[in-house]
């Protein structure tokens, strides 16, 4: 909320509250320096216990939203599992596996 005011023109309460959702991770530091508007969403962190800003990245927080929530179907990001140490997704109908999905020299 302090941050709203860095902005040119500045963002107001009523605006942060309206129009924006932040994702929180759990152990992101980045989130704990400001208050959060309204609408939030805390999810888990799984980034190594040495490592807490990484908890601050779209693309971790991307995967933990789909591996908790699931992808209803639609395939996940091959780098969920890579960078990130997710388990692999499973085949729907068994056509590919995650190797053949997800060659190691398109990452």
């Amino acid at each position: 909320m302090i941050s709203r005011l860095t902005f040119d023109p500045p963002i107001t309460v009523d605006e942060l509250n309206s129009f924006t959702y932040n994702i929180v991770p759990n152990r992101d530091p980045v989130p704990r320096i400001d208050d959060l508007a309204q609408n939030y969403q805390r999810i888990e962190c799984r980034s190594p216990a040495n490592n807490p800003i990484d908890c601050h990245t779209a693309t971790r927080s991307l995967c933990e939203v789909l591996y908790t929530c699931g992808s209803l179907g639609r395939p996940t990001f091959c780098f969920c599992t890579r960078e990130f140490d997710y388990p692999q997704p499973q085949s729907m109908d068994g056509s590919r596996t995650f190797d053949e999905a997800c060659p190691v020299d398109e990452i």
